[in-house]
């Protein structure tokens, strides 16, 4: 598929087929791919969490009320750290690759979705990432940026509607 085309099919889901994962082989490349891309020193700082374990995927499905239920339900669930939270890139690296990794999902007949967890509270106040760090043992060094659940959609997306940019953008000044 040409990318101008995975970026219109790519769409945010929370609905997926019970039962369908992706096998190891095929995340692993994909896993790969997401992570070529610019890298501050050519560090990569990008590591990957996969969560399989429906018990902790409920528990990451109850951090907010509403937003995360379906999280439960997600065949599997990338988590997407930083594993160097003292380079000032790393926010912006796990970024790319997770952005790079919604398309490349797509591409192979899957889609995603990106929850938030850095700088978010759960449902009693704390912070999203010490959540998912107690519940994975992440070390303190590693920044927890989103979580990225995934599957074969089990629900209908309306197509991306074109729309004109012009009024976004400023061309030599604002």
């Amino acid at each position: 598929m040409e990318l101008n085309e995975v970026i219109k099919k790519r769409r945010a889901t929370r609905k997926y087929k019970q039962g369908e994962t992706m096998d190891e082989e095929t995340l692993l490349d994909i896993l790969k791919q997401a992570s070529m891309g610019p890298s501050k020193g050519n560090t990569h700082p990008v590591e990957f969490l996969i969560v399989e374990d429906e018990e902790k995927k409920e528990r990451l499905a109850q951090i907010k009320k509403f937003g995360t239920k379906y999280l439960g339900e997600a065949p599997q669930i990338i988590v997407i750290l930083g594993n160097n939270t003292e380079e000032s890139t790393w926010v912006e690296e796990t970024s790319i690759v997770a952005s790079y990794l919604g398309l490349l999902l797509t591409d192979a007949g899957y889609q995603s979705s990106w929850v938030n967890i850095r700088d978010v509270k759960d449902n009693d106040g704390r912070p999203a990432e010490d959540v998912v760090r107690e519940l994975f043992n992440i070390p303190a060094e590693y920044g927890i940026l989103c979580l990225i659940p995934f599957g074969i959609a089990d629900e209908r997306l309306p197509k991306r509607r074109d729309f004109d940019i012009s009024s976004k953008v400023h061309m030599g000044e604002f």
